[in-house]
């Protein structure tokens, strides 16, 4: 198995307890809605790694439509010892504090700056206030958030110091991660609107060829008629609008979605079991709505109720 090896001294436990580095808990997510900012929520999506989904209350956020904000704040209350022999870097260079992040299903990544770290004033504990927005659409599935230390400018080493690290970029070590799912497990049901004369009120798409890979945002997906006559019991945005409706709507298509995975007994095993699936595809969603949210799926008659149950709460 190999290893990574540094041939200069980097962040350990050792150093992070003397630093008494703290984050306010998590992120704060929020979106843009007609110059409003409003409020995203974090939910546990219960894998095997620590991930949250971003969930907004009202039902009416997506990446796709919106995009997304988060905030943090950072401080170092001892950050002296990160500097000079026994440190991490020589004692007149400049360390950096930022947030990589990485997108592998949208094949991006990218940082966001937090601030600096010197020795001009260690007497002081350092605060940070961070703000960063995504644009809509940048971004889709698992978006993983680390924080890290580097070196951002390079000092003049003296010569008990030339084992240290100086060359500006270096990342000295991670402080911590967070990773937030944006699409598939658990998050808002793909729902789309297209204007079909002589079509019904709605329908549900299921096309994939392999569910334990493709993702679950780009083969399901409930379709809203705009030029059905009934069209007015589903627009929030009208007196007429008729949030029953919209629930059966949302609960009969799930239950389709979830009833043709199990038609494939292969595909349906795996789903349940969390199999050899991939983050934010087809059959990561099942698994969640069957593990996380304890949906009864004995018969189709009781997994229709559990739906119902969690959809009419969830549109409370």
């Amino acid at each position: 198995m190999a290893s990574n090896i540094s041939t200069f001294p980097v962040l350990n436990d050792e150093l992070k307890s003397k630093i008494r580095y703290t984050v306010s808990d998590g992120y704060d997510f929020y979106y843009e809605r007609d110059d409003q900012e409003f409020e995203l929520t974090t939910e546990d999506t219960g894998g095997s790694q620590l991930t949250y989904n971003l969930i907004d209350e009202e039902g009416i956020w997506s990446p796709d439509e919106y995009g997304f904000g988060l905030r943090r704040s950072y401080e170092l209350q001892y950050y002296g010892c990160l500097f000079g022999q026994k440190g991490l870097a020589c004692t007149d260079a400049v360390l950096g504090l930022a947030v990589i992040w990485t997108s592998a299903q949208s094949r991006q990544r990218g940082s966001i700056e937090i601030g600096e770290i010197d020795t001009s004033d260690i007497s002081e504990p350092l605060h940070f206030d961070m703000k960063y927005e995504f644009k809509k659409a940048q971004l889709r599935g698992t978006v993983l958030l680390k924080t890290i230390l580097y070196i951002k400018y390079a000092g003049c080493p003296s010569a008990d110091e030339r084992h240290l690290a100086n060359m500006e970029g270096c990342v000295l070590g991670e402080l911590d991660r967070y990773q937030i799912q944006l699409d598939g497990n658990g998050s808002v049901f793909p729902v789309f609107e297209v204007s079909e004369p002589g079509q019904p009120l709605w329908y549900v798409k299921c096309d994939w060829e392999d569910p334990a890979y493709d993702l679950f945002t780009d083969c399901v997906g409930i379709y809203i008629n705009t030029a059905h006559k009934n069209y007015k019991y589903l627009d929030r945005n009208k007196r007429t609008f008729d949030q029953q409706l919209l629930s059966e709507v949302m609960s009969s298509a799930v239950c389709t979605f979830v009833e043709k995975l199990r038609l494939d007994q292969v595909d349906w095993d795996n789903a349940v079991n969390g199999t050899g699936i991939q983050p934010g595809s087809v059959s990561s969603a099942v698994n969640y709505f069957i593990n996380t949210l304890d949906w009864d799926i004995s018969a189709p008659e009781k997994l229709a109720v559990s739906v119902r149950k969690f959809i009419e709460a969830g549109l409370k």
